[in-house]
């Protein structure tokens, strides 16, 4: 089993880079970090250091391994920065999560509002998909996510949020950008993108719809993200039945929303974790992404 010390001595000579150095830093003397790197490798079986003209040079093994030890220091120095915070009962880090379209939209403004009422709270922000969301949730590395809902996943709680519609978004130089309202009839021989299953979420009832209306068109382009989607679309090279979270964003960029009917809508949630008691700023955070307003198309 590899104990601590041997790590402690690897990652001195590491940061170091001589034995004495490390020596010094344990308070032990260079033989001692000799035998300790020396243990290590024997558990490791393989080589961390080689000499060259007197000087210790990491393998290529150790830089790897040494990637892993970092992070590890990461997390156990972040220890005593949350036991201070608990001595001096400074808030804790609020860590929340959305997909890439949710975080575009949701955050500037709720992050605006909640600094209002919590300035000495620090946030973490992640993108991830809904999959990554819910991983973070169930093992307590987040706080908040916001995302479309999915099938019940046991330790993760899901508050609804909103129901709400995708748009079809084209190009400003586009046939349809002038029409108010947007048909599946009107997307005849047009090519539209397809997107792809990401995480928990299928926009199957996308295709559903445009298969029922009876249409032809074509769908050469497959994308998860609704970034890329209306990247595409300001690029002119399609148009898009899609989600509206991300569409402020492209608005200056040749991409026009319209509403879209059959209207296909989706759920979307506030998830943390199940049976966990939320601290007040999570609670705060929740009530500012629930009286966020959405844009009507």
């Amino acid at each position: 089993m590899i104990r601590y010390r041997q790590i402690e001595a690897f990652r001195y000579v590491m940061v170091t880079g001589t034995m004495t150095g490390a020596a010094d830093s344990m308070a032990i003397s260079q033989p001692a970090v000799s035998r300790l790197i020396s243990d290590l490798e024997y558990h490791l079986k393989f080589k961390l250091f080689d000499r060259v003209k007197g000087r210790l040079v990491p393998t290529q093994d150790a830089m790897r391994f040494y990637q892993g030890v970092d992070q590890f220091y990461i997390g156990f120095e972040q220890l005593e920065e949350v036991a201070q915070k608990i001595r001096t009962q400074k808030p804790s880090d609020l860590k929340i999560c959305a997909t890439p379209a949710l975080s575009t939209y949701v955050f500037p403004t709720v992050v605006e509002a909640f600094q209002q009422t919590h300035p000495n709270v620090n946030l973490l922000i992640e993108s991830l998909s809904s999959v990554d969301i819910v991983q973070r949730l169930k093992t307590h590395m987040a706080h908040i996510g916001i995302t479309t809902a999915f099938p019940e996943v046991p330790g993760v709680e899901q508050i609804p949020w909103r129901t709400t519609a995708h748009v079809c978004a084209v190009h400003k130089s586009h046939r349809l950008a002038e029409k108010d309202i947007i048909t599946a009839e009107d997307l005849t021989h047009e090519e539209i993108l397809k997107i792809l299953p990401a995480g928990f979420v299928n926009w199957q009832p996308v295709t559903k719809t445009l298969k029922q209306a009876g249409i032809e068109y074509s769908d050469r382009i497959g994308i998860q993200s609704s970034h890329t989607g209306y990247s595409m679309v300001a690029q002119n090279l399609a148009v898009a039945i899609i989600e509206p979270f991300a569409a402020p964003a492209w608005l200056t960029n040749g991409v026009v929303v319209k509403p879209f009917t059959p209207a296909i809508e989706f759920d979307y949630v506030i998830v943390r974790a199940a049976n966990v008691p939320g601290s007040e700023a999570e609670n705060e955070f929740i009530r500012q992404v629930q009286n966020i307003s959405l844009p009507a198309w």
